[in-house]
């Protein structure tokens, strides 16, 4: 058992001394470049709130990977302790991005 710790012992100090760089990476910006921005905005009537915990999720440009696609306004189901975060379109550096939508727990 000596023998192993004593090889443990002298594993730690080669690496210690190995001049090991460790640097740290940002994160991406969030979203996906796109190639410009959304067309504008369609107009939608509301249509009446169903019954229940509903959330209207109003209507939408999406990125597919190629193209922009209205996604139509529409109502879901309240999801406990999440709110709704609408799709977001950013200039960053002369490059268009997009985040996707979707459903949140906000923090505390």
């Amino acid at each position: 058992m000596g023998k192993v710790l004593a090889a443990g012992v002298a594993m730690a100090a080669l690496l210690s001394m190995s001049g090991c760089v460790v640097e740290t990476v940002s994160a991406p910006p969030p979203g996906v470049a796109v190639g410009g921005p959304p067309p504008p905005p369609m107009v939608e009537v509301r249509p009446p709130t169903p019954v229940g915990a509903m959330v209207w999720v109003g209507g939408y440009w999406h990125w597919t990977g190629m193209q922009y696609t209205w996604i139509p306004g529409h109502w879901e189901q309240q999801r406990a302790g999440a709110v709704w975060r609408a799709p977001r379109y950013s200039l960053r550096d002369g490059v268009y991005f997009y985040e996707p939508g979707g459903w949140t727990i906000p923090a505390r």
